[in-house]
């Protein structure tokens, strides 16, 4: 069986990281000159989600922005990753002895 694992969300990755430069209160413009990027159009195409940032430039950026590296990316599940698992009676019991034991006083 072939395992799925999380790939990136290009486009919601490219607003994520429009978002953490407002936040941190960096323009495209400061962004280009941190970066020494000779002209904005690859940061418009990181906003766009039609490119990412290098590894180089999200440790750059990471580091002025003051947030991890991850934190500029979104992931994206494969379809069909959301399937619940069959849980075993066993756990199943376990999982309501701690349900009532730990949120009794609620």
């Amino acid at each position: 069986m072939t395992e799925m694992y999380e790939t990136i969300d290009m486009e919601r990755s490219g607003i994520r990281i429009k978002q953490i430069f407002a936040e941190a209160g960096y323009d495209v413009r400061d962004i280009q000159h941190i970066l020494h990027l000779s002209c904005p159009q690859p940061i418009y195409r990181w906003f766009k989600g039609q490119t990412l940032p290098t590894v180089n430039h999200l440790f750059i950026l990471s580091r002025i922005c003051r947030v991890h590296m991850e934190d500029f990316l979104v992931g994206k599940r494969p379809k069909g990753s959301c399937r619940k698992k069959r849980m075993s009676p066993a756990n199943s019991r376990m999982l309501v002895y701690f349900k009532n034991v730990c949120f009794c006083g609620e």
